[in-house]
C-alpha cells in the first residue's frame, strides 16, 4: 500500500500540486522531524487524477534535496549539542576559575602574615644578637678586670663588689 503525501498534512491540497519542492517546504513546516522518504514512491499513481511523471534528473534533484535537508537538520543537532557541551564545559570553568581566584586570595593574606612574622622575627633575632653582643663584652671585661685588678675595696665605688654587680645587672635588663 502506497502513503500519499496528503494523508500525512493537517490540511487538504488541491488535487494538482504545484510542485514536489512545493510539497517538501509543506512537510518540513509542517511536521519538525527529519524528513523520511521512503514512502515516496516517484512513480505516479495511475489512480490519482491530475499527477504528474517526474524525470529521473528531476528525481535525483529531488533525492539529492531531500538527502541535504536531513543532512543539515543533523548538522544543526550536532551544533545544538555542540553548543550545549560548551555551555556547561565553560560553567564548570567559571566556578573552578571563582575556585582558584578564593584560593589565591587566601594564600595572598597568608603570605602577608607570614611575611609581617618573619619581619618581625627578623627584627627580634637582630636585637636578642646585638643583646648577646653585649651581654659578651661585658663577660670579657669582667673577666679582664677580675685577672688584672687588686681585691677592690668597697669604699671607693668602683667596678668591684656590688657596683660592678649592679652595672652588669642593669646591663642585662
Amino acid at each position: 500500500m502506497r502513503h500519499r503525501a496528503s494523508a500525512f498534512l493537517p490540511f487538504s491540497l488541491p488535487s494538482r500540486l504545484p510542485s514536489l519542492g512545493f510539497l517538501m517546504l509543506l512537510l518540513d513546516a509542517a511536521f519538525d522531524v527529519p524528513f523520511d522518504a521512503s514512502w515516496f514512491d516517484p512513480e505516479p499513481d495511475p489512480s490519482t487524477p491530475g499527477s504528474t511523471e517526474l524525470s529521473p534528473d528531476e528525481q535525483r534533484r529531488l533525492r539529492r534535496k531531500i538527502s541535504n535537508r536531513e543532512s543539515a537538520r543533523r548538522c544543526r543537532n550536532r551544533k545544538q549539542r555542540h553548543l550545549e557541551e560548551l555551555r556547561t564545559e565553560s560553567a564548570r570553568l567559571r566556578s573552578q576559575n571563582r575556585d582558584l581566584a578564593s584560593r589565591v586570595g587566601a594564600l595572598a593574606h597568608r603570605c602577608i602574615l607570614v611575611h609581617r612574622a618573619n619581619h618581625g622575627l627578623r627584627a627580634q633575632s637582630a636585637a636578642l644578637s646585638r643583646r648577646l653582643i653585649e651581654l659578651r663584652r661585658l663577660v670579657l671585661l669582667r673577666r679582664v678586670l677580675t685577672m688584672a685588678a687588686p681585691a677592690p675595696v668597697a669604699s671607693h665605688g668602683g667596678f668591684g663588689g656590688v657596683g660592678y654587680e649592679q652595672a652588669l645587672a642593669s646591663l642585662l635588663a
